[in-house]
């Protein structure tokens, strides 16, 4: 199972690598197509029948393809509107979620559809302004919060987790790998302000508009809705029934199960570039 999801994170690598060697737009148009799926899976999730579900993202799939090649930057008073929305979402679920961890929560299926949407293009617009503005660095440091905490949450949990985190959501996720997760965030972020220049990095260029010790806390925030987004994940396949998104990943499951944290980090971590 380890060596699958290994081979698979391989080929990813490979196609982000390869995308970026032929354009930024490239890269964005292929990130689109990734979040279509993940809209995608996420509308099977609550049961949308294939021809809607499969029509929309479609739909979807060609919009964020559009923007990716075409040049297009979201600017303005609505982009920051629709970040600030999602934003305050996202910190709602990261109370539910800690409310909630030992019963367990129930979201309505007509409002996760409308999640689906809100924050699949919130997601999508944030990466593609991050792009626009900073470059693919910028964009891939902010991938690599939900990434670090991840992987570090889950090998950690697997070596020392006794205490469950959310019993009810997710059983296999610990207090432990949650604070690995903080933790290596938290040193990732510290190297990166040391040894990066700091406009390449998301959690630098915070430090460096309010200072180390208040960017600890915003990392701490960003931890927290990455954590939410897999939880909020966890909760909808738990209340679905299913164990995974998808199967387009082996040894991973499905693209959403890759891009939920992503999907909480974005927004976040863009609106707060963006007030600062």
């Amino acid at each position: 199972m380890l060596a699958q999801r290994i081979a698979t994170a391989l080929v990813l690598l490979a196609i982000v690598v390869g995308t970026l060697w032929i354009s930024e737009n490239v890269f964005l148009a292929a990130l689109g197509v990734a979040f279509a799926i993940t809209l995608f899976e996420w509308l099977r999730i609550e049961k949308v029948s294939w021809p809607v579900s499969g029509g929309l993202s479609l739909l979807a799939a060609v919009a964020m393809i559009w923007v990716g090649l075409s040049g297009f930057n979201p600017e303005g008073l609505v982009f920051l509107a629709l970040n600030l929305i999602v934003s305050c979402f996202w910190l709602a679920i990261v109370a539910v979620c800690f409310n909630a961890r030992m019963t367990g929560f129930r979201v309505a299926r007509n409002k996760s559809i409308v999640f689906a949407f809100l924050f699949v293009a919130s997601a999508f617009l944030s990466l593609v302004w991050l792009t626009r503005t900073g470059g693919w660095p910028l964009t891939l440091s902010v991938f690599a919060i939900a990434w670090v905490a991840d992987i570090f949450a889950f090998f950690v949990g697997i070596a020392f987790g006794r205490h469950r985190m959310a019993p009810a959501i997710s059983p296999k996720k610990s207090w432990e790998g949650a604070f690995g997760a903080y933790v290596c965030v938290f040193l990732a972020a510290l190297a990166a302000w040391m040894y990066l220049p700091h406009e390449m990095v998301l959690t630098s260029r915070i430090f460096a508009q309010i200072g180390p010790v208040a960017g600890f806390l915003v990392v701490f925030l960003l931890v927290s809705v990455s954590i939410a987004g897999d939880l909020f994940e966890s909760e909808l396949k738990r209340i679905a029934g299913v164990k995974d998104s998808g199967r387009l990943l082996p040894g991973h499951g499905g693209f959403y199960d890759r891009l939920d944290s992503a999907l909480a980090v974005f927004p976040v971590g863009a609106t707060l570039l963006l007030i600062l």
